[in-house]
């Protein structure tokens, strides 16, 4: 079962831990309108799954739509994989397939260069742990546009849904798998391989799939980390082959595949645990890192001693952080106090200084008074903002991505909603003009 919403009032209310559920067959979609939000492309767009959620991901190998894979978080045996997609002339939300999926799904992370291709984490109640797959996308019967739903009516029915296609396992973890991470190819590349690496509490192990075969899974290196326990988050580095960064807890180091040995550490980098880590896609050796202590901090690992730059913005854990991929000025971040933040930091990008620069608005929209301070940056830099903050979430907001555009994101809430949102066009003019 699932809804597609235009938001443009409010949410409607869902209860809490669950997604806007209607019992039998679904009432016909619904479109509302949010007042907070005006001016063409501004419009939010929502897709509700009747089931809790907690991983998204962008197809960025989609090149022709805004696509995303959102996975299901509930107790039964059998979960849903939902294929969305964010349409720009209407402003809303479809439901483009529907798959059956077993277990709870923790991660979700898609093939930056096979648009059918994707891994999961999730609980494998016959193992009584956790277990990271590969699948493939198949071909999926049309959705009903009476249901939305990719040909079932009612999806409660799981056995009705269509199956995915199993690529292989990634095997040897013993413990909780913390991290799925997908290598960053560029466009144009014919290395004919992909890595993926998967990381728990004491392992890092790196994977290459052949692009051509399904089945060939090759694990390349696994670095155990005994020294560093605490394993929580890591990411690739795009710039330079064989490199890995993980969170240890409230420490950050950087991994060389190549000597299986942790190089730079930044020792202490929160006060609280590393929730998510993000690698600037343009900028080589800066990243970006998150936590329960309610901070995002931007670093140079060349200079661990102290961040470049720290973001507030959030009440409670800010629990994911991501780059845009093409102007990465442009930063998401969101946590459990269920607010999306989408920020402009010039100080901490590749991009060219000068017109960029707007220091006359403060985080509320107002005029800024030259004794005001931003009480959401620490270090503060001219051109560095707050653009704007997103409300529209009634549950903790586990997940973010870009799409494979750089105007559109989504993000997804513990109660199953999706939203999909716009850089606002003003601060998309000001980018490119």
């Amino acid at each position: 079962l699932s809804l597609s919403l235009s938001l443009a009032d409010s949410l409607p209310p869902v209860p809490a831990g669950r997604g806007a559920v209607c019992p039998g067959k679904p009432p016909p979609v619904r479109r509302i309108v949010m007042d907070n939000y005006s001016g063409s492309g501004d419009n939010p767009a929502a897709y509700g799954l009747s089931y809790p959620a907690r991983t998204l991901a962008s197809r960025v190998a989609e090149k022709e739509a805004h696509q995303f894979l959102v996975g299901t978080h509930t107790l039964k045996e059998r979960n849903e994989i939902h294929v969305i997609e964010y349409k720009e002339e209407t402003e809303q939300v479809e439901c483009a397939a529907v798959y059956s999926h077993p277990g709870e799904i923790w991660q979700l992370e898609a093939s930056s260069s096979n648009k059918d291709l994707f891994g999961t984490v999730y609980t494998d109640k016959k193992l009584s742990g956790y277990k990271c797959s590969l699948w493939k996308l198949t071909d999926a019967p049309p959705p009903n546009e009476e249901t939305n739903v990719a040909g079932v009516e009612d999806s409660q029915n799981i056995e009705q849904l269509t199956p995915l296609r199993h690529v292989g396992d990634l095997k040897g973890h013993s413990g909780p798998i913390n991290t799925l991470r997908w290598s960053v190819l560029e466009e144009g590349d014919d290395t004919g391989t992909e890595a993926v690496v998967t990381l728990d509490s004491k392992n890092i192990r790196w994977w290459n799939l052949d692009k051509g075969a399904d089945t060939t899974l090759d694990e390349k290196r696994c670095l155990k980390s005994p020294e560093i326990p605490g394993l929580s988050a890591g990411c690739f580095d795009p710039h330079h082959e064989k490199m890995f960064v993980a969170a240890s807890k409230q420490s950050i180091s950087c991994w060389d595949f190549r000597s299986n040995k942790p190089g730079v550490t930044v020792a202490d980098a929160h006060l609280g645990r590393i929730l998510d880590l993000d690698f600037n896609p343009n900028h080589p050796y800066h990243i970006l890192s998150c936590g329960e202590d309610m901070l995002a901090r931007f670093w140079d690992i060349r200079k661990e001693k102290q961040p470049l730059l720290v973001l507030g913005g959030h009440t409670h854990w800010i629990w994911s952080v991501r780059f845009n991929r093409y102007h990465d000025q442009l930063v998401l971040s969101s946590g459990t106090d269920s607010n999306v933040n989408l920020w402009s930091i010039v100080s901490c990008s590749s991009a060219p200084v000068g017109d960029l620069f707007d220091t006359s608005m403060d985080l509320g929209g107002g005029e800024k008074k030259d004794e005001e301070k931003n009480d959401d940056l620490s270090g503060e830099k001219e051109g560095d903002k707050l653009i704007k903050r997103y409300e529209g979430h009634r549950d903790s907001v586990y997940a973010i991505a870009w799409s494979s555009d750089a105007w559109v994101f989504a993000s997804l809430s513990f109660d199953g909603t999706v939203v999909v949102n716009n850089v606002p066009q003003s601060e998309k003019y000001k980018i490119l003009l």
